[in-house]
């Protein structure tokens, strides 16, 4: 694959990811209810409505949606941030293993524990393959 090609794909790629992630703003902010709703949905012991649950589900969708945004601008300046990108896919790499190892531990149904961690991992890997073919800015 040439360098061009590998550029745009990892800019939508980034760009993709980073506007899926940034959607995280929304359990930030939206009402507990909700929250309980999708986790009886997905059929899970009750969650509990204390502040540590309610710090825990915030504050992480917080950092998801900080990633986005973060993903996003990198995304748009590939060639700048090429050796900052695989830093990062090597690190969303570990990430995905270990999502993958903790949603199994927990008891996470096994969809959610597939469609997580494994493409975690495809995903960085791609991050990786694509910046490395990049030209350097």
């Amino acid at each position: 694959m040439g360098a061009q090609k590998a550029e745009r794909i990892l800019k939508w790629l980034l760009v993709i990811l980073g506007g899926m992630a940034a959607t995280a703003v929304v359990p930030l902010v939206m009402p507990f209810a909700w929250m309980q709703r999708v986790n009886d949905a997905l059929g899970l012991a009750p969650l509990a409505d204390t502040p540590l649950i309610q710090y825990l589900t915030r504050s992480l969708s917080g950092v998801y949606a900080l990633f986005g945004v973060l993903t996003i601008y990198i995304g748009l300046d590939v060639r700048r941030y090429r050796r900052l990108i695989v830093v990062i896919g090597w690190l969303t790499c570990l990430l995905g293993v270990a999502l993958t190892v903790v949603d199994f531990a927990v008891g996470m149904p096994p969809s959610w524990s597939w469609g997580e961690g494994p493409p975690t991992v495809l995903v960085a890997g791609a991050m990786i393959w694509l910046a490395r073919r990049v030209r350097p800015a």
